[in-house]
């Protein structure tokens, strides 16, 4: 392998030990342990069930939506353009520099996105409201990830590793050293060429099972902001909260999807 792939690869290992390291401690606002002490148990379920019942409704239905606010075809061919000029130069730190500016496009444009929007329905006092709209904003930002680094996001098993990046993204410490462990075990395993292939129905009962998980955690993420949100004007601040929540998880995308990158160049 050439020495400017092994310099991107021992960057690669450094910058996710950086998110890693970033993310040891649990930093959950003060404001957000307020507001959990005030919220009663019965508004606290009813919030959860509408938060799950987005979650599950915007993934599994609504990926068709979500195409129409991209130009997805454009983006596929700039990826295109970026590999095959990749291919001709021959691999430089330069060249996958194309992959990563058009990754980091997508993560900025749909940062601003979620600000506006968070902001805008803070300010009014809508809080549920935003939940399918976050979740939205959320999943474009990450199959626009997708797209940067040359992956499709349709089929079952590119659905089951989107939902793990949501999830591990949201941990901290232990439990997200565990979660990144085990997410790059997958990135190698979806890596390999064999034929041992998980069944189809296997992969749609691990879907299910963690559409459930990844909802939970975004839920224990936002919750709170939601509920803030739901008051006029100061709901600004659970607005403000999405955009914290939509990049740590956009951070953690593009150096999960950078890594099947190289590997795959690797092969």
């Amino acid at each position: 392998m050439s020495f400017s792939w092994e310099n991107e690869w021992r960057l690669q290992n450094l910058k996710e030990e950086s998110f890693l390291t970033k993310h040891i401690m649990d930093k959950t606002p003060k404001w957000v342990r307020f507001v959990r002490r005030k919220v009663p148990a019965s508004l606290r379920r009813t919030l959860e069930s509408a938060f799950g019942k987005a979650f599950f409704m915007v993934f599994q239905k609504g990926t068709g939506l979500i195409e129409k606010t991209y130009k997805k075809d454009a983006e596929k061919h700039t990826y295109k353009t970026s590999s095959k000029k990749l291919k001709r130069e021959g691999f430089t730190a330069a060249g996958v520099r194309r992959f990563d500016r058009q990754a980091k496009r997508t993560i900025v444009k749909n940062l601003i996105i979620s600000m506006f929007e968070g902001l805008a329905l803070g300010l009014g006092g809508m809080g549920i409201p935003d939940i399918p709209i976050f979740v939205s904003v959320m999943l474009k930002s990450i199959y626009e990830i997708a797209i940067s680094f040359g992956f499709d996001y349709t089929s079952d098993e590119e659905k089951l590793f989107i939902l793990n990046i949501i999830d591990s993204a949201l941990k901290s410490g232990d439990e997200l050293r565990n979660k990144n462990e085990k997410l790059n075990n997958l990135i190698d395993s979806m890596s390999e060429d064999n034929d041992d292939h998980t069944e189809d129905d296997v992969i749609k009962l691990m879907i299910s099972r963690q559409v459930d998980i990844s909802a939970e955690a975004l839920s224990k993420e936002l919750l709170y902001g939601k509920f803030v949100q739901g008051k006029a004007i100061i709901g600004i601040i659970g607005g403000i909260n999405d955009v914290t929540c939509l990049k740590k998880i956009t951070d953690y995308a593009v150096l999960k999807y950078k890594r099947r990158f190289l590997i795959n160049y690797m092969e």
